[in-house]
């Protein structure tokens, strides 16, 4: 995947050309209104999206989307064009993709078809039709931008239309689709992570029933190192046995048993002093063997939860910014990865009974959650659109330690929103005097 490099429009609003150089991690679009920050950061998006509805409402003539890497002719582009024919009663969208690489061909992609064209302004109103009817397509131009761009478009308020949902929705406010849609893709993403737990408790039973059969190194029948962890390897135990699901009916006593019984052993070892050469007992020695064994087991759990912990780490981090950005709320996830908020007075609340803020916060830590961590480029019009002047601050910060491997484009009016990052921004009225 790749992110943008450089964008270049000629006929934008019909009399201007713009070049414009994105920084590589952030991009702040500023300006007053009526500047074209909303129409050019829709044009963007659209383009990489293949949002022809938008494309056809936005007047340019062609825009070329420069990939990375910066300043390599051979690198990937995109070029988006509006065609006049003197047989065709409209303008006609053109696509031409260059997948990158020396001698690689320019593709193009052209909905000239008179038929093609009347389908694409029929399906306009219908969205779902259209994403469907652009998958189908034999030119697969959608899947072919996808591999070159992931784009995630974080506004709230001008969701693309080839994302709005169909269906009778109107009472819906685009908010609360928006979040629908992000829970529902949130529960599948945070059931992956379970999968994945699931896989690495497996490998650690398979590991264990293993070892019961490994040549074992041979070990100083002495070595009393092991009495020493007693309390750490029934912590271990029960924790083990928990994530087993082993009722604890089934193993308080075998525990507390075992446990006891090894504290006998080290009291008695300790009686002993440096004289152990008089032979200890057969009992005692096959309680530090089964220590040793233990051992190596809680050493296989250590490892285990150590790679949990990596594999729940972007889960954590989001459910860590989200609470501390949230103060007067704590989120929390259900057994069943469903979203669920706990009040100062220790009220349950669900999503729908948020702050129109704090679903637009929700909704944009989400996204970005939902990114896997994978390189994107996340567009974001007036992110800061409800949003508190202390979330405003720390809102790019958040996404970016979200997704580190994310570029970041905003159209913002807000200040605050570009806080420390003053030299990532880009007034418009330096592109279109």
């Amino acid at each position: 995947m790749h992110h943008i490099a450089k964008v270049a429009i000629e006929g934008f609003w019909e009399t201007h050309s713009i070049d414009l150089r994105l920084f590589p991690e952030v991009t702040f679009l500023i300006g007053p209104n009526g500047t074209g920050k909303t129409t050019l950061i829709n044009l963007l998006a659209a383009a990489l999206t293949a949002d022809f509805r938008t494309l056809d409402q936005i007047p340019f003539k062609k825009m070329t989307i420069h990939l990375t890497p910066a300043d390599d002719p051979e690198a990937p582009r995109i070029t988006v064009g509006k065609v006049k024919r003197a047989d065709r009663p409209f303008e006609f969208i053109e696509y031409r993709l260059k997948q990158g690489g020396k001698g690689a061909p320019e593709t193009k992609y052209s909905l000239e078809d008179i038929e093609e064209q009347v389908l694409v302004r029929r399906y306009a109103g219908d969205p779902r039709r259209l994403r469907e009817y652009y998958f189908r397509t034999s030119s697969g131009l959608l899947k072919e931008l996808q591999k070159l761009v992931q784009v995630n478009w974080l506004s709230v308020h001008r969701t693309p239309s080839i994302e709005q949902p169909s269906g009778d929705r109107s009472f819906d406010s685009s908010v609360d689709q928006r979040l629908e849609t992000l829970s529902n893709g949130l529960v599948r993403y945070l059931s992956e992570l379970s999968k994945q737990k699931d896989n690495e408790v497996q490998s650690f039973q398979e590991s264990v029933f293993v070892s019961l059969v490994e040549q074992q190194a041979s070990v100083d029948m002495f070595d009393t190192t092991s009495l020493t962890q007693i309390d750490e390897f029934h912590h271990a135990l029960t924790s083990i046995f928990g994530e087993l699901h082993v009722p604890k009916a089934h193993t308080q006593t075998l525990l507390s048993s075992f446990v006891e019984r090894a504290e006998t052993v080290k009291r008695d070892i300790a009686s002993q002093g440096s004289e152990r050469s008089g032979g200890m007992s057969v009992d005692d020695a096959i309680v530090l063997l089964n220590l040793r064994r233990i051992g190596n087991v809680v050493d296989r759990w250590k490892k285990l939860q150590e790679r949990l912990a990596y594999v729940f780490s972007p889960r954590d981090k989001w459910q860590t910014i989200a609470n501390e950005l949230f103060q007067r709320k704590q989120m929390k996830l259900t057994a069943s990865n469903e979203l669920q908020f706990e009040s100062r007075t220790g009220k349950l609340l669900t999503t729908a009974m948020l702050s129109s803020g704090e679903k637009q916060l929700l909704i944009l830590l989400t996204e970005t959650l939902l990114q896997r961590g994978q390189p994107a480029v996340f567009i974001a019009d007036e992110p800061e659109l409800s949003l508190h002047v202390l979330w405003q601050e720390k809102l790019i910060g958040s996404l970016r330690a979200l997704n580190p491997a994310a570029q970041i484009i905003v159209a913002t009016h807000s200040p605050d929103i570009v806080g420390p990052l003053s030299d990532r921004a880009i007034d418009m009225e330096t592109l279109i005097p």
